[in-house]
């Protein structure tokens, strides 16, 4: 009998050993995929991008130019005609223009944002022009291109307003800091005459400056 007890707790250690090694190998197959601790450890994140960008990028930008252009339709009041009369396509007079941007969006794609110019005539009878507008941004590098629509306000000599669309480019030698090229084209409305009701004088001007940008990064 105790022959026979023997050989019972023989076999059934036999079996226990044999399930504490199948157990034992499944642990450590199981460690090959997971690391100590990664079953407790909550999910990852995935790694942010290195061009990523976050909501709340800003950008101020300032720009002081100067410039002339070409007033088209019976232009005559102006000292400088370029073809044989007065109503030849005449030059306007040379003005500075100083303005401040603002723009919203990402950094590396189009930006929208709003602008204001003040331009000043100095030859001639001075005139002061204030434009809100629309502004749209696209800088890729030391590259930038820009785009406004706006509605001119003339303020003085004679208060008047009109339509006005640009096109720009910059080439920053700086991080912040280019030189920036503007063409700007505008039709004002004017004094009647005994043809029409309400003139209209079409401007194409070009003008050349600097300018600087500031960042608000979020």
């Amino acid at each position: 009998m105790s022959a026979l007890r023997r050989r019972h707790a023989a076999l059934a250690f036999g079996v226990f050993a044999c399930a504490s090694s199948a157990a034992l190998v499944a642990r450590a197959d199981e460690g090959d995929e997971l690391e100590p601790g990664a079953e407790d450890a909550p999910a990852r994140l995935p790694a942010d991008e290195p061009l990523a960008s976050k909501p709340g990028y800003a950008q101020l930008l300032a720009t002081a130019m100067a410039g002339t252009g070409l007033r088209f339709n019976n232009p005559y009041r102006l000292s400088t005609p370029l073809g044989g009369d007065a109503e030849s396509v005449s030059r306007t007079s040379a003005y500075v223009d100083i303005g401040l941007a603002m723009t919203l969006g990402n950094p590396l794609g189009y930006q929208h944002g709003a602008a204001l110019r003040t331009t000043v005539g100095v030859e001639g009878v001075g005139q002061v022009v204030m434009t809100p507008s629309y502004f749209g941004w696209r800088r890729k590098g030391p590259l930038a291109a820009f785009v406004r629509a706006g509605i001119p306000l003339v303020l003085t000599p004679d208060p008047t307003l009109g339509l006005e669309g640009a096109v720009g480019g910059v080439f920053f030698f700086r991080g912040g800091l280019g030189v920036v090229a503007e063409l700007v084209g505008d039709v004002f409305y004017g004094t009647g005459t005994r043809d029409v009701a309400t003139a209209t004088y079409p401007v194409l001007s070009g003008q050349l400056g600097l300018m600087g940008t500031y960042e608000a990064l979020p």
